[in-house]
């Protein structure tokens, strides 16, 4: 009987020790499972100390610059940052103290007879345009007569000119078509707290300028 009773514990044990190697190798295994790629993973990027360094000495530099301005201006923005400068703005949670400021760039300029009180006025000038050698037009939406788009604003004046010559009365030149150039931020009163966040902000955009301005 205790001879049976030994064997059978001497086989329970057994038992029991496989499963721990088991269940240990199986997690082992798992873990490896989990590991993604090992050899891809890489390090990306490290500033080194002394950038890192002089990055954090403009900062605090431009922190005391801009102490105490009644107005400052995040300038420089291309319009492809637009979405994700308005994003970062957002976090500032500066309300009705933050303002934006487009800066546009003409691209286009047209000579062009001023809208007529209606559509059948500028069709009646139209006719008196064509007397005068004038081919190409066309009426705008306000009633406004478009006598041609140009590239700059001196072949839109040569033109003008030009027109002017065959007795055409009335004409201008004036700009066509505006492009977004870049975009500016305009915060009022920040405080110390902010500034910092801004210095901080400047470095995701490297044509940005952090500057005090008077306030409009």
């Amino acid at each position: 009987m205790s001879r049976l009773l030994f064997f059978v514990l001497l086989v329970a044990v057994l038992a029991f020790g496989a499963h721990l190697l088991l269940t240990d190798g199986g997690e082992r295994r798992d873990l490896g499972v989990r590991e993604r790629n090992p050899d891809e993973v890489k390090i990306v990027a490290v500033t080194p100390p002394m950038i890192a360094a002089k990055k954090a000495e403009e900062s605090r530099r431009a922190v005391q610059s801009l102490a105490g301005a009644a107005c400052v201006e995040f300038s420089g923005l291309a319009g492809a940052d637009m979405a994700r400068a308005r994003e970062a703005f957002a976090t500032l949670k500066l309300g009705d103290r933050l303002q934006e400021r487009r800066v546009e760039e003409i691209t286009r300029h047209w000579v062009f007879i001023p809208p007529a009180r209606d559509r059948r006025a500028a069709e009646t000038r139209m006719t008196q345009l064509r007397g005068q050698g004038i081919a190409e037009m066309s009426i705008r939406p306000d009633n406004a007569i478009s006598l041609g788009v140009f590239s700059s604003e001196e072949a839109a004046r040569r033109f003008l000119s030009q027109i002017e010559n065959r007795g055409v009365r009335g004409a201008e030149v004036g700009a066509f078509v505006k492009e977004l150039r870049e975009l500016a931020m305009l915060i009022r009163e920040p405080d110390t707290e902010t500034v910092a966040r801004l210095a901080l902000l400047q470095r995701d955009y490297p044509n940005a300028q952090l500057r005090a301005v008077s306030c409009p």
